[in-house]
């Protein structure tokens, strides 16, 4: 029997609790640890013991809370040598839309043209260098849930969304159209273990099609060439678990955005039991 422990914000989340039911349905324990919770406090001999953290945390917005808190929390518990799934490096990255960017243009997958910029000049300095058009994405680079995403279609719009950049750290990003009629179908496929454990597809009438935002559900047919881009996205990201974003198009599947802990109420709805397959990989995990 191991003990697995997820760290959680605020354990609002319903795939925090599947995952912890699946884990002791195996015979295993879990505690989610709260990091809003009263009680905890961080402290210079604070210690936690536990076979392997799984963290839910995101590193930078969560809502305009736990901010730099979850980040510095993640950063002490490394100290104390502690055994993480993600790895705390694949944590870092997911956290970060534009270095994660970075990575996998650098290695051929097709992204966005994106740049990291400072105000509204350096917005029109990436549009005029890369021939780009309105409407453009504006976000921060560590938003969570399409909370901070948003949509430039003139220069009055870019100017507002634009300010102060630089403290906030924003990203301009081209658009990439992948409306199908009169809505909007990206992609969510999943990595466990090296292996595609399913995907679906998010229907949105707006272009943000994050599940937290109301939009549902169908499943998706993974072919190939999906599976095959998911898995190298797990692999130069040293995940073992991995949510992929995709964003089809008629002429090349961009990925969008990758997730260390990904949600699976998704995954639920259309009938795939993902909390069983990453409580199995955990579980083996923390036995190795």
């Amino acid at each position: 029997m191991v003990k697995i422990t997820i760290l959680s914000p605020e354990g609002k989340s319903c795939s925090v609790w599947n995952l912890k039911k699946e884990i002791e349905n195996l015979g295993n324990k879990c505690e989610i640890f709260l990091l809003s919770d009263s009680e905890n406090l961080m402290s210079h001999d604070f210690k936690l013991e536990t076979d392997l953290i799984h963290s839910r945390c995101g590193i930078g917005d969560y809502f305009d809370r736990l901010t730099l808190y979850s980040w510095q929390f993640i950063n002490a518990l490394e100290v104390e040598g502690l055994k993480f799934i993600n790895p705390l490096e694949t944590l870092y990255l997911t956290s970060d839309k534009f270095k994660c960017i970075k990575l996998l243009s650098k290695n051929k997958i097709a992204t966005p043209k994106t740049a990291l910029i400072r105000d509204y000049e350096d917005a029109v300095r990436f549009m005029e260098k890369y021939n780009v058009n309105f409407p453009v994405i504006i976000k921060n680079s560590f938003s969570k849930c399409g909370l901070k995403v948003f949509m430039a279609k003139n220069e009055e719009d870019l100017k507002n969304l634009t300010k102060n950049a630089m403290w906030e750290g924003k990203l301009i990003q081209e658009f990439i159209n992948f409306k199908e009629g009169d809505v909007y179908k990206d992609m969510r496929v999943l990595v466990v273990n090296g292996e595609v454990v399913g995907g679906y597809r998010r229907v949105s009438k707006d272009f943000r099609t994050n599940l937290y935002l109301g939009n549902v559900v169908e499943k998706l047919e993974i072919d190939s060439e999906i599976e095959e881009l998911a898995l190298k996205c797990a692999d130069l990201s040293n995940a073992v678990i991995l949510g992929v974003d995709i964003l089809p198009t008629k002429e090349e599947n961009y990925v969008i955005e990758l997730n260390s802990a990904p949600g699976t109420k998704g995954f639920k709805d259309i009938g795939i039991n993902a909390d069983r397959k990453i409580a199995k990989t955990l579980i083996e995990c923390a036995k190795n």
